[in-house]
C-alpha cells in the first residue's frame, strides 16, 4: 500500500513541477513593464505634489478678500434698487431748417417790397398820363396854370412834394371822417327805426 501511495505522490509532484515550469515559462515570456510602471509612478507622485501645492498658489490675502466682499455687497445693493428713468422730449430746429425759415421770411419781405414798388411805379405812370392829358386837352388858362405848377416843382421839388403829400393826407383824413359820420348817421337812423317799431314808440 505504501508503495502505491508513494508513486501517486511522486507523480502528483512531478505533474505540479511541470505545471509550475510551464507557468514560469509563460511569465518569463511576458514583456517587461517595469520602466513604464516606474514612469507612471513618478508622474503620479509629481501630480500629487502639484495638487498639494495648488491651495498655496491660489491663496488670496485676507484684506483683498474683505475689500472684494464689500464691493460685491455695494454692487448687489445698487442692482437691487429700481432704476428711475426720466424721459425728456426736447425739440431742436436743425440749422438747415432755421436757415430755410429765415430765407423764406426774407424772400416774402422782398416780394412785398417789390409789389409795393410796382404799385408805386404804376401809380406814377397813371399820374404821368393824366398830367399829359391835362397838358394836351386843357384850355389856354388851364395850360397856363400847369406851366406855373411846372415852375413851382422845378424851383423846389422837395417842398412841392411835401405840400402835395400833406394835402393828400388832409383830404384822406377828411374823407375818413366823412365816412365815419355817414356810418354814425346810418346807425342813428337804424336805431330810430328800431325804436319806432317798438310798442309805444313814437314815429317821426
Amino acid at each position: 500500500m505504501s508503495e502505491v501511495l508513494w508513486d501517486t505522490v511522486v507523480r502528483a509532484v512531478e505533474a505540479l513541477e511541470k505545471k509550475t515550469a510551464g507557468l514560469q515559462n509563460q511569465v518569463n515570456s511576458l514583456p517587461d513593464h517595469t520602466v513604464s510602471l516606474k514612469n507612471i509612478d513618478d508622474r503620479l507622485g509629481t501630480a500629487e505634489a502639484e495638487i498639494k501645492e495648488l491651495p498655496n498658489k491660489i491663496f488670496m490675502p485676507l484684506p483683498q478678500i474683505i475689500s472684494l466682499t464689500r464691493v460685491l455687497q455695494t454692487h448687489s445693493q445698487l442692482l437691487s434698487m429700481p432704476v428711475k428713468t426720466e424721459v425728456r422730449h426736447e425739440h431742436h430746429l436743425s440749422k438747415p431748417i432755421a436757415a430755410c425759415m429765415v430765407m423764406f421770411l426774407i424772400i416774402n419781405g422782398l416780394l412785398l417790397w417789390l409789389y409795393y414798388a410796382w404799385s408805386e411805379a404804376d401809380q406814377h405812370r397813371e399820374n404821368d398820363m393824366k398830367y399829359r392829358y391835362l397838358k394836351v386837352f386843357q384850355s389856354p388858362n388851364g395850360q397856363k396854370y400847369l406851366h406855373q405848377l411846372d415852375s413851382l416843382y422845378t424851383s423846389n421839388p422837395d417842398q412841392f412834394r411835401k405840400v402835395v403829400m400833406n394835402q393828400e393826407k388832409i383830404q384822406l383824413d377828411s374823407f375818413e371822417d366823412f365816412k365815419q359820420m355817414q356810418e354814425k348817421r346810418q346807425e342813428i337812423k337804424d336805431l330810430q327805426e328800431k325804436w319806432s317799431r317798438q310798442p309805444g314808440g313814437k314815429s317821426n
